[in-house]
């Protein structure tokens, strides 16, 4: 017997469902793969996007009629056999039906596969870094390092290496700094993750967010970078901060398409 699972405060779906019955919801786009749900037999909480991760589309089985076997009956010479009838006409698949199915699966699953998940099952539709423009004056000061090193590499080259080792460390701390930070979007939240070893995030609901601010200045903004700052109704200040990050208004325009409950996979 295949396991049920209650969907927790959900009150469209209040009866226990299979995982077929939820791969099926979540590909209509009416659940989301962050919904909790009860398995029936453990007790044990999953995500929706926990059960569905891999699945292919449920394909409908035909059951085969079972032949009841007739009662015994002693046949001898004078007895009449009764006359078999003749077997049902099975009904003829409609082949454009059939390709049409496949093709709609098809096209599910790969749609599915174009997308990165979160830990709690939602579909990741941006994920960026800090730009490496954003980091300036660190670029800048590699670079001056790189030029001393080539102008003390004739006078002594003991120094080049050391310079070089600077600018080095320098671009890898930069690095760090960068690969350190995640703003991500999904179809509920957007989320700033940061940290290198303990990692620490800020996040606001879709639904929450009152205003979004955008700010491109100075030489930063030439170069195509800008701050999005979100705020929410719960809280007077900012919310979720996204700093220099590039096409800051294309994430902006994504954004509120989700608000407005528009599927941005369909532009």
């Amino acid at each position: 017997m295949s396991a049920r699972y209650t969907l927790q405060q959900h009150p469209a779906f209040s009866a226990p469902l299979s995982k077929e019955d939820l791969y099926t919801l979540v590909a209509r786009g009416s659940l989301a793969r962050g919904e909790m749900c009860l398995d029936e037999d453990t007790g044990q909480m999953h995500t929706v996007g926990e059960l569905v991760s891999g699945m292919r589309p449920p394909t409908a089985s035909r059951g085969q009629a079972r032949i009841a076997r007739p009662m015994y009956r002693e046949i001898g010479p004078d007895t009449e056999l009764p006359e078999e009838p003749e077997p049902e006409p099975e009904p003829e698949e409609d082949e454009e039906e059939g390709e049409e199915t496949l093709e709609t699966a098809a096209s599910e699953e790969a749609m599915d596969d174009q997308f990165d998940y979160s830990t709690s099952g939602e579909a990741i539709l941006h994920h960026a870094h800090p730009s490496w423009l954003g980091y300036t004056k660190a670029l800048i000061l590699c670079l001056l390092l790189v030029i001393a090193a080539c102008l003390l590499f004739v006078i002594q080259a003991e120094y080049a290496v050391v310079a070089l080792l600077c600018a080095s460390s320098t671009l890898i701390a930069v690095g760090i700094a960068r690969y350190s930070h995640d703003y991500i979007v999904t179809r509920e939240r957007v989320e700033l993750i940061w940290g290198i070893i303990g990692r620490s995030s800020k996040e606001a609901r879709i639904c929450d967010i009152r205003s979004i601010d955008v700010y491109e200045s100075g030489v930063k903004g030439l170069l195509g970078l800008g701050t999005i700052d979100f705020s929410t109704a719960a809280n007077a200040g900012i919310e979720v901060q996204f700093k220099d990050l590039r096409r800051a208004h294309e994430v902006k325009d994504l954004v509120r398409k989700l608000q407005r409950g528009v599927d941005p996979t369909n532009d």
